[in-house]
């Protein structure tokens, strides 16, 4: 059996191999579950792979992870910054979300945690989950290496919604959700956030092999990395700006290129 110190080794070793670098500030998707197959708890896998990113990017560097709670919406759970657990983000985004001096951003539905130099972006976003002023407009500009680890990243890419946002595409609209959120001094207050969401009634159908196309075009112009660990697990890493440039291509090309085809039904239409 592997032992920690062997696997913190080899793991930082495959991530400075997909492009990962010192002072880097990267955003972290997927799950882990294929290093079970080192044998090693989950109680003990989860900070050998925090310390295997700090080792690559060092005390300068930032890492983020989502720390969503979509099952937050539609209820009257209340939010609370510091309690409210991810939803469905894997254990190493929760781990994330809980690891000592680590900053959460200010939505009830969709959060991102991070911890290092450039975490207090998250201090500082708007109250909707995507476009100007969002944590993922902020990656942009800070030029964010995701990574994806035992997912594709076809099947985890939220940016692709900022894209959408930042395009404007018709199928989607703002909408204003009243959530409770739990204040700093316990109290409840009940206040605005918003998201993009598509219009329900159209026959709005995203497409079968979602996000593929993308990734595609990525791989040929060789901006996609990809790995596999001596474990099985395979992570893959792109610049989000890259794939933010490429993604906006295609919807200038074809606004309804994210759908399997555009739809008949129209509310939006005049």
């Amino acid at each position: 059996m592997v032992t920690p110190d062997e696997l913190q080794l080899d793991l930082s070793k495959t991530l400075s191999k997909i492009g990962l670098k010192k002072e880097e500030t990267c955003y972290v998707a997927g799950n882990i579950s294929a290093l079970a197959r080192t044998r090693l708890k989950k109680d003990i896998l989860l900070p050998i792979a925090l310390s295997s990113f700090q080792d690559v990017i060092g005390p300068t560097g930032t890492i983020f992870s989502p720390s969503a709670s979509m099952n937050l919406c539609n209820t009257d759970t209340p939010y609370d910054i510091k309690k409210t657990p991810s939803y469905e983000m894997g254990a190493f985004a929760e781990y994330i979300r809980q690891v000592r001096g680590s900053i959460r951003s200010f939505h009830p539905f969709w959060s991102i945690s991070g911890i290092g130099k450039n975490a207090n972006i998250l201090e500082t976003v708007s109250r909707h989950s995507y476009g100007l002023g969002s944590p993922w407009s902020k990656f942009l500009d800070l030029d964010v290496r995701q990574i994806n680890i035992g997912l594709h990243p076809s099947k985890a890419v939220t940016l692709v919604h900022h894209v959408e946002v930042s395009i404007g595409v018709p199928y989607r609209y703002t909408k204003e959700f009243l959530h409770p959120i739990v204040k700093s001094n316990g109290s409840i207050s009940i206040e605005p956030f918003y998201m993009s969401v598509m219009y329900r009634d159209s026959d709005i159908k995203k497409r079968v092999a979602l996000n593929e196309h993308y990734f595609n075009e990525m791989e040929k112009r060789n901006l996609l990395q990809s790995i596999t660990h001596s474990s099985g697990l395979k992570i893959w890493s792109f610049k989000m700006r890259d794939f933010y440039d490429t993604a906006i291509n295609f919807f200038i090309e074809d606004i309804y290129n994210y759908l399997e085809y555009p739809p008949e039904i129209r509310p939006y239409k005049l």
